[in-house]
């Protein structure tokens, strides 16, 4: 009499080489995973940055202050900072917004569970006959994965 179907042994050999392919296949999906993650934060923080150096271009010289390490939360922003509230361009209040929880709650989310903070780090240089610079590196830092990352940037401002 003939038997179809599987023995235990084929069903061993055919689940141990489907685990042999199936888990190096999920890891490659979630280092993919990670990797977008860790893209999409260096590439916010890159923006954050150049957002703040455009801001110092025009900023008053004498105005430009050292903002000292842990930083400036960018979610909840005191007023004065660069995110309290979104600088505006125009002469009217329409467009300007505050990143809090009840007018940007999915970015202010993003925000608060990176924990994104700017800090700035400002160092003057004169050339003497009142020539000077301010050699500003802005640092962005968030939390990601338990680990401290940062993204710097150094804008050099002249006085003009």
């Amino acid at each position: 009499m003939k038997k179809s179907g599987f023995s235990l042994l084929e069903i061993v050999i055919a689940i141990s080489l489907a685990v042999t392919i199936f888990i190096p296949a999920m890891n490659m999906f979630s280092t993919a995973g990670q990797a977008v993650y860790k893209t999409r934060n260096f590439s916010f923080a890159n923006s954050v940055a150049r957002r703040i150096s455009q801001r110092l271009m025009v900023m008053p010289f004498e105005d430009i202050e050292e903002v000292p390490l842990p930083g400036v939360a960018l979610c909840d922003a005191p007023d004065g900072s660069f995110f309290g509230p979104f600088f505006n361009n125009t002469a009217s209040s329409a467009g300007l917004r505050r990143i809090t929880q009840v007018d940007m709650p999915e970015f202010y989310d993003y925000l608060e569970r990176y924990n994104f903070r700017y800090s700035l780090s400002v160092s003057n240089v004169s050339f003497g006959d009142g020539d000077e610079i301010k050699s500003v590196g802005i640092l962005i830092t968030w939390n990601e994965t338990d680990k401290a990352m940062m993204s710097r940037l150094y804008v050099y401002v002249p006085t003009l």
